[in-house]
């Protein structure tokens, strides 16, 4: 499996997911610490997880961009594996914390979050590439954890605000569904935007 290897480290996957479990683990240490709950506020949970998809957010594309349109490799199959795997991933790492005292539960919006801000994050890849792919899931987490967006029988308020909707809101499942499935089929099918030479020379 050479070649995982070879993408993993050309893609900086190693430091991107040493970053997502940083910050993981410093809020569940915080809400361990200055809180007695058992569950992670949901608008807390949120933000910790737009971190953590964020910083994968660099893993998107490599340092090569004519390589990465190699006819010889399969890219779309490549592609949709690693956002599978970036997803499972963070998945993981917040699911540990069902060991614990302080837990991101429920599971089902852990999920949900998860998959939802990394569609949008892959989404932001395809259309605008890796380095700005972070603005998206960045600017909508900001505005949903604010305490007017907070769980509403509104369907406009839900899908607004849909990263601290309870687990089982339809209307946010739906949008983070669509989100998901947008950018995964987005970034597998056409991958980051060609940069200019200039731009991808240092990293050569």
């Amino acid at each position: 499996m050479r070649w995982v290897r070879l993408h993993l480290r050309s893609r900086r996957v190693p430091v991107a997911l040493g970053v997502a479990t940083a910050v993981i683990v410093l809020t569940w240490v915080l809400s361990s610490v200055y809180t007695t709950a058992t569950t992670i506020n949901v608008r807390t949970a949120s933000l910790t997880i737009m971190l953590a998809v964020v910083s994968l957010a660099a893993t998107l594309n490599g340092a090569d961009d004519a390589l990465d349109r190699t006819a010889s490799v399969n890219w779309p199959l490549r592609r949709a594996g690693h956002l599978l795997l970036a997803a499972a991933a963070i998945t993981a790492l917040l699911s540990l914390s069902a060991l614990t005292d302080a837990r991101y539960e429920p599971l089902g919006l852990v999920l949900r979050n998860t998959v939802g801000l990394l569609g949008l994050t892959a989404l932001g890849a395809a259309l605008f590439g890796a380095a700005l792919s972070w603005i998206a899931p960045l600017t909508w987490t900001l505005v949903a954890i604010l305490p007017l967006l907070g769980p509403s029988t509104d369907v406009r308020v839900q899908v607004a605000g849909w990263l601290v909707q309870p687990d089982g809101t339809t209307a946010a499942t739906v949008c983070a569904t669509v989100l998901a499935v947008s950018g995964l089929l987005a970034y597998a099918l056409r991958g980051s935007p060609l940069q200019p030479a200039s731009e991808t020379a240092a990293d050569r």
